[in-house]
């Protein structure tokens, strides 16, 4: 008798510490980590530019048409696109959450055909810090290769500048 009450002592014992165990291992950063990365296939510096680091991996069935905002031609041949066509540079920023600590002002616009058989990863653009100024919330398309000779990229043409400022 007393071997069994010992066996149950230590099942429940074993059992409690299980349980006891199990936030740390669901709350993990390795399995978060796992979750984020699964949602989009690309790597974790890219994929959190999506909102909530969630991605569809796109392959194009036709030639479809992509646009570019920038403000250096050194920037021009771009891996982000996006399907939205904005007309002043201010709605460039916040809806592309481009921080203006990176440089750039959105003042061009290009045009980018993608050509049919390409691999995209598409989702809506992520906020960005100071979420007030960058907002987000555009399409969002990234490339793995903006050198594919197959790609045709316009000439970029001038938009609507105005007075971006943030609180």
């Amino acid at each position: 008798m007393k071997f069994k009450s010992a066996s149950v002592c230590i099942s429940l014992s074993l059992l409690s510490f299980s349980v006891s165990s199990l936030p740390r291992f669901v709350n993990s950063p390795q399995v978060l980590a796992k979750e984020v990365s699964a949602s989009c296939p690309l790597e974790s510096d890219i994929a959190i530019t999506f909102l909530d680091s969630k991605c569809q991996e796109v392959k194009i069935a036709h030639p479809q048409t992509f646009y570019r905002y920038y403000s250096n031609s050194g920037n021009k041949y771009g891996r982000y696109l996006t399907s939205n066509k904005y007309k002043t540079n201010v709605e460039v920023i916040k809806n592309l959450a481009l921080n203006q600590a990176w440089g750039n002002q959105a003042t061009m616009i290009e045009t980018i055909t993608l050509p049919a058989g390409t691999i995209t990863y598409q989702g809506i653009v992520a906020p960005q810090a100071p979420t007030e100024c960058y907002p987000g919330g555009g399409q969002q398309t990234f490339i793995q290769d903006s050198k594919d000779p197959n790609i045709k990229w316009s000439d970029g043409k001038n938009i609507a500048v105005e007075k971006f400022s943030c609180p």
